[in-house]
């Protein structure tokens, strides 16, 4: 009986993959939706099926540093992965679905941290990368305790790569456990107005801090109980400035392997932690510096993770935000952009991108100030608006500005003649529309890429 609900479920699951592909849409989740609801135990299928488990969860990070895992691992390996970003539970037993086989050598699955108590039920990772905790969707997630409690109380018996840099995540009390760390580098600053995060997890202390390189990611100490960052197994050092991003060296503390000069195409040092979690699985796995080195330089993100793509001409970087410290680190990565620009703000409120949108006042818009060449400004979403307002409180004088309707009027925003780039910022569910509006804009000229 059991056999035949499963064989049931993947039967309707790729019945309804089937149709989704002929009407012309992604099946990264109803195909999974169906099968749960006939067969909840697939996800332990997908565990029998699969001889390495690797589960990402984190605030923020989780869609890049699965992807970048799997770039480093899937040639010469069968992978199984949600690499679209659908990480609740259907998006897994989707990519199941979509990707069906008798046996799997790794499984490598983002996993949404309201999601891990389904997912672990049934699927017990090997290896449990963490990547951070962050305010995010108050209306879904509560505040920061309830995410991290989410996360460290179900890595259960897996090796856990813990971000050594965010306080909450470090105080993970298993034993199974390595860290991994992004040193202090040119981006690396002595205050910060987004701090998401400021008292020991301990002892309920202020954390005093040496510098932040994310938030409240950084080089921290509790002058009361003496918590601190613990020592790094892994870490990202010698940091510089490259053209499209950054040069740095990866050292495996515990090994003495150095893998020096990597060139990272992407920018922000937010992608730093992300790359280096994803190099320490790699590393844990038996993947040889070599490979890592090559497949690193040759990564290209996607997903609407600071994704590149052209327009007539004009350079377009699509960033998804979705939390305060997205929205301050994508303009942070702006403001170093000295190139004649217009920014698109897209801020919707539908249930995938959560109702409160009180998170935009959180974020650091006073850094728009700082941003050169700012040729326009749009706004655009179900809460335009909103933006709109957040903007005018922020120290940026917003004067010459428009109200758009992204899926009308996306378009008309590249046919200005004195900018170079457009940087698009969409909340989550206007980002596959905004995808798809690009590239058939592209598509005039060919697709083309940049870097």
């Amino acid at each position: 009986m059991e056999n035949l609900k499963l064989y049931i479920a993947i039967l309707l699951g790729m019945i309804v993959k089937l149709m989704l592909k002929l009407c012309g849409k992604d099946a990264t989740s109803a195909p999974g939706k169906i099968a749960l609801r006939i067969y909840p135990r697939i996800i332990k299928e997908i565990d029998k099926r699969c001889k390495l488990k690797i589960l990402i969860s984190g605030t923020n990070g989780k869609t890049t540093t699965n992807n970048i895992i799997n770039w480093l691992i899937a040639d010469d390996r069968v992978v199984l992965s949600n690499l679209k970003g659908s990480n609740m539970a259907n998006g897994i037993v989707s990519a199941f679905i979509n990707n069906l086989r008798s046996n799997y050598d790794i499984a490598c699955f983002e996993v949404d941290e309201g999601s891990l108590p389904i997912v672990t039920r049934y699927l017990k990772p090997d290896i449990f990368v963490t990547t951070n905790v962050f305010r995010d969707q108050l209306d879904r997630y509560g505040e920061l305790d309830r995410v991290k409690d989410l996360i460290l109380d179900h890595i259960g018996q897996a090796l856990a790569i813990i971000n050594a840099d965010d306080p909450n995540l470090a105080s993970f009390s298993g034993e199974k456990k390595v860290f991994y760390s992004v040193d202090e580098n040119m981006f690396s600053r002595r205050t910060n107005v987004t701090l998401d995060s400021r008292f020991c997890p301990i002892c309920n202390a202020k954390l005093e801090y040496s510098f932040y390189n994310v938030g409240h990611l950084g080089k921290y100490e509790c002058s009361v109980c003496g918590y601190k960052n613990p020592e790094s197994r892994f870490i990202i050092t010698n940091i510089r400035e490259d053209l499209t991003g950054f040069v740095f060296d990866f050292v495996d503390r515990e090994t003495g392997i150095n893998i020096e000069n990597i060139r990272w195409k992407m920018g922000g040092v937010y992608n730093l932690y992300n790359v280096c979690a994803a190099i320490s699985a790699a590393m844990l796995i038996g993947i040889e510096k070599e490979r890592i080195k090559e497949r690193i330089e040759t990564f290209e993100n996607k997903l609407g993770r600071l994704e590149k793509k052209e327009v007539g001409g004009k350079k377009v970087i699509i960033s998804l935000v979705k939390n305060p410290i997205g929205m301050s680190e994508t303009l942070n990565v702006i403001s170093q952009d000295p190139d004649p620009k217009a920014i698109v703000f897209i801020l919707n409120d539908n249930a995938a991108d959560g109702r409160d949108i009180s998170w935009i006042w959180d974020a650091d818009f006073d850094i728009l100030y700082k941003i050169e060449n700012i040729k326009a400004l749009y706004f655009s979403g179900k809460r335009k608006e909103d933006m709109a307002l957040r903007v005018k409180y922020s120290e940026f004088v917003l004067s010459n500005f428009e109200f758009i309707d992204y899926k009308e009027d996306l378009n008309r925003v590249f046919d200005q003649n004195d900018i170079h780039k457009v940087y698009i910022l969409p909340t989550y569910t206007a980002l596959f529309e905004v995808r798809k509006i690009v590239d058939s804009l592209s598509k005039k000229d060919g697709i083309k890429k940049w870097r």
